[in-house]
């Protein structure tokens, strides 16, 4: 603790020891209140003084209550920006996990629906086949060889419309082709079918007499 008047020099300035004793003092004063306590002035007048002891004194003195920041006070400081940027980064960790599972919930639903389509068109299929079976299996006809892909579109459409006339222009849309191509499938056809099932309209178009 400073000491009092009493314990000092009676030298109208402050000496070198009276301030190295203010600064190690516990006290929160000024220099000047320190003097003033003391019943002394400052003695950075002097001219013999050094140039460090001004500049120090100088230093010192612009020191002020409001200036000095306890030391505990920038540790709180410091564990509230550290608490505070945590919290911000688990925030946005949050976030990201849970755009992740409306993702993921997301594409599992995409998948189930998938799934339950392709599902759907291999029943489809089969009810197809099962039904192609059993029309092949009721009506008497034969190949001799093997249809192409347009081939089989050409005859399942006679199938489908059996004793009724078909015209070239329904084949050309099934097909997708010109009409003019079309006679060269029903030829073909013809030529592979064991039966004489495939005959020509008295009014245009082709009849499949099964």
């Amino acid at each position: 603790m400073i000491q009092s008047q009493g314990d000092l020099g009676m030298s109208e300035y402050l000496s070198k020891e009276e301030i190295r004793k203010w600064r190690s003092s516990l006290e929160r004063i000024t220099l000047e209140e320190y003097a003033a306590r003391l019943g002394k002035v400052i003695q950075e007048q002097k001219h013999d003084d050094s140039l460090v002891d001004s500049v120090m004194l100088r230093s010192l003195n612009s020191m002020s209550d409001d200036s000095y920041t306890p030391r505990t006070e920038k540790i709180q400081s410091l564990a509230i920006k550290s608490f505070n940027k945590e919290k911000e980064i688990t925030e946005k960790k949050q976030v990201k996990s849970i755009s992740a599972k409306k993702v993921e919930k997301v594409e599992k639903t995409d998948t189930v629906k998938t799934s339950a389509s392709n599902s759907e068109k291999k029943v489809q299929v089969a009810k197809e086949k099962e039904v192609k079976q059993i029309v092949d299996e009721t009506l008497n006809y034969s190949f001799n060889k093997a249809l192409t892909t347009r081939e089989q579109m050409v005859f399942d459409h006679f199938l489908m419309n059996k004793n009724t006339i078909v015209y070239a222009k329904d084949l050309a849309k099934i097909l997708d082709l010109p009409r003019d191509y079309v006679y060269k499938y029903i030829k073909n056809l013809r030529s592979k079918l064991n039966e004489d099932i495939l005959h020509n309209a008295d009014k245009g178009g082709y009849l499949l007499k099964v």
